[in-house]
């Protein structure tokens, strides 16, 4: 069976009624799966202890705000380079548009914010496609080109306790997957206009933003954790930094942070750190993720449902052609 064939039928799959029931109970069943885990994981540890262990410091809850919105923030601003919106006003779209992310499916947010913006902008269809397209494109080029930085430079200046997890004989597989991955970016803007409607001077400078948004975000990252347990050697959390940033990378996966808060609680025996301070750091940042995004997904639903519907484009009426004079 080609790709082709296989593609068509897998898509003919998920559409049927069949299909999405199938999907959902697996993606049901993998969350199960992932809750009963940490749930035994968390039990053996002890949840007294967790609960002790929870961080006190405000700082600490203020940057997970600052985590929390920074996605949505640069989306507005990498958004607008291409079209033209009321950020205020669409604010909301972006945070929705997180969250479908972040706790539906991977992707299952572009899929809800063409349908924003289908609806919103008054953009034709090709032209909303494309620059999702294209926004996506870029954003995985930068997460993909700062993993290998980032897991490149912390090993090599010392601060990436990663030797233990991987051995040292494969430290040489990281650095060609980087080298692979510049190749890949150098032919991806030698072959840009097959790939990209935009120029690539609007690539560029959408790539950049990306970049800096996630250096920022991994610099508030690491010192959230660092403000839970300040006495942890920072080369620890570049540690969780790489794990996380991995992670990340996975496509297609509804429950990452959970994830994530397995392999940290894991982790914390490897790199020797407190257990349960690390389960109730992680704890509490996926829960209080959770639950913020129920209340926003939540509440920004009851807004749209209440929003009156945009009225449709007035059209001009067409010239009425004056009657012929009766010679």
């Amino acid at each position: 069976m080609t790709a082709a064939a296989f593609g068509a039928r897998w898509s003919a799959f998920a559409a049927s009624k069949r299909g999405r029931l199938a999907l959902k109970m697996a993606r049901v069943l993998f969350v199960g799966g992932i809750l009963a885990y940490l749930a035994y994981d968390l039990t053996r540890i002890g949840w007294a202890e967790i609960w002790a262990a929870l961080p006190t410091n405000p700082l600490f809850y203020l940057v997970f705000l600052l985590l929390y919105f920074s996605v949505p923030v640069a989306e507005v601003f990498l958004y607008r380079i291409t079209w033209t919106f009321d950020a205020w006003r669409s604010f909301p779209a972006f945070v929705k548009k997180r969250i479908y992310n972040k706790d539906v499916l991977g992707y299952s947010g572009e899929v809800y914010f063409y349908a924003w913006a289908r609806k919103n902008l008054g953009l034709s269809d090709l032209d909303l496609l494309k620059t999702i397209r294209d926004q996506n494109i870029v954003s995985s080029a930068a997460s993909s080109l700062i993993v290998v930085v980032l897991v490149v430079v912390f090993l090599y200046t010392g601060q990436l306790n990663v030797i233990d997890l991987i051995g040292a004989r494969n430290t040489s597989y990281l650095i060609g997957g980087g080298v692979v991955l510049l190749v890949l970016t150098a032919l991806a803007v030698r072959w840009r206009r097959y790939l990209f409607s935009m120029t690539l001077q609007t690539t560029l400078l959408i790539f950049a933003i990306h970049c800096v948004r996630l250096l920022i975000g991994q610099g508030l990252q690491i010192g959230q954790w660092a403000l839970a347990m300040p006495d942890v050697p920072l080369r620890i959390w570049f540690t969780y930094a790489a794990l996380s940033l991995i992670i990340s990378r996975i496509p297609f996966i509804p429950t990452g942070d959970l994830i994530f808060l397995g392999a940290g609680v894991s982790l914390s025996n490897v790199v020797q750190i407190p257990e349960a301070a690390v389960a109730g750091m992680l704890v509490v940042i996926t829960v209080i993720s959770k639950v913020l995004n129920l209340f926003f997904f939540a509440a920004l639903s009851l807004l749209d449902r209440k929003a009156p519907e945009a009225p449709p484009p007035v059209e001009a009426p067409l010239p009425v052609p004056e009657p012929e004079e009766v010679l």
